[in-house]
């Protein structure tokens, strides 16, 4: 199946029913998506280490991903504690950066306290962030313009701003929105995406991505349909019938979000911060290590819990050309 593995065009890449995701569709995917992706610039050592917390003295802080690896599903994974109690008695700052979309970043902040991590609400950062950082950044940015901004999802909080629509309350949704945001997938389905195609082939009209994530994770190694997957069968479509979208995309590995964690992490070091010596820790190849190596810090796949925890993960480095500097089985 590695053999399957290549990059072609959108058009001809094969996706399947959002329920029959499996490590090599999402890889195939996520490589259709390679030319709008950050050029990393370099290729990592994949270096091997059984565990991160083995090789915190590499690094000056860690920016960790979310799922895969503070948590799977609704669940913290073994040893997240240990690591951030390691990296604070070594004064090693630690971020979080999240490609969550649905709702703020508190959210995710929430259920890292009810789990007692000694995580503070200001170092939990998400693409959301990075998406409401550039829209409403300017006097021309979308929020702060009067054109009507489209934001859907089935289960989100919507944007703040004053020429907001929701997707769900407002009948003319689809035809009058100028732009659109599309905040998160959870409970998104065919009849959802159908409308969003249909939308789009009529009168194109940009689209905002706040979560680039073609999955996630989830418990009994199912994969998620995620923002990125829908968007994936839009671009498609419209690929097919020779029509031009503006999609843009906000989180990782797309420099927006990169921008955010690493002038946080610069705020919190004591020293001048080296990118080199900061690490983007994540279990996905296309979004936390190609955008860490092109964000020029160091790369650190998780493989025990994430995407990779059934597959042995340096085929995969192989075949989609995205080699990190550390592979770590676990925290």
């Amino acid at each position: 199946m590695l053999a399957e593995i290549k990059q072609v065009e959108i058009k001809h890449v094969k996706i399947p029913a959002a329920d029959g995701l499996g490590l090599d569709a999402v890889m195939a995917i996520y490589q259709a998506l390679r030319p709008i992706m950050p050029v990393a610039g370099r290729d990592g050592a994949c270096q091997t280490a059984l565990r991160l917390i083995d090789i915190l003295d590499e690094f000056d802080g860690l920016v960790l991903d979310g799922y895969g690896v503070i948590n799977i599903g609704d669940g913290p994974i073994e040893g997240i504690k240990t690591l951030l109690d390691a990296a604070a008695s070594k004064a090693k700052p630690v971020l979080v950066l999240t490609n969550g979309g649905s709702f703020p970043a508190e959210r995710a902040f929430a259920k890292y306290q009810d789990w007692q991590l000694p995580i503070k609400r200001d170092d939990v950062l998400s693409s959301r962030d990075a998406l409401v950082a550039q829209l409403a950044g300017s006097p021309e940015a979308p929020l702060a313009t009067d054109d009507v901004i489209g934001c859907f999802g089935r289960v989100i909080e919507p944007l703040v701003g004053k020429n907001i629509m929701i997707y769900g309350r407002d009948d003319d949704f689809w035809t009058r929105a100028d732009a659109f945001v599309f905040l998160g997938a959870i409970e998104w389905g065919e009849s959802d995406q159908a409308a969003f195609e249909a939308a789009m082939m009529a009168r194109p009209r940009p689209v905002h991505i706040a979560n680039p994530d073609v999955t996630a994770p989830q418990a009994n190694d199912q994969f998620s349909a995620e923002p990125g997957y829908w968007a994936a069968r839009m671009m498609q479509q419209a690929t097919i019938r020779a029509i031009e979208i503006d999609v843009r995309w906000y989180g990782k590995p797309y420099q927006p979000a990169f921008d955010l964690a690493l002038a946080r992490m610069a705020r919190l070091l004591d020293q001048p911060l080296n990118r080199k010596r900061i690490a983007m820790v994540g279990d996905s190849l296309h979004t936390d290590i190609l955008g860490g190596n092109a964000a020029g810090m160091t790369s650190v796949l998780v493989t025990g819990h994430g995407l990779f925890r059934s597959r042995a993960a340096l085929p995969y480095c192989t075949a989609c050309e995205i080699r990190p500097d550390w592979v770590v089985n676990s925290l």
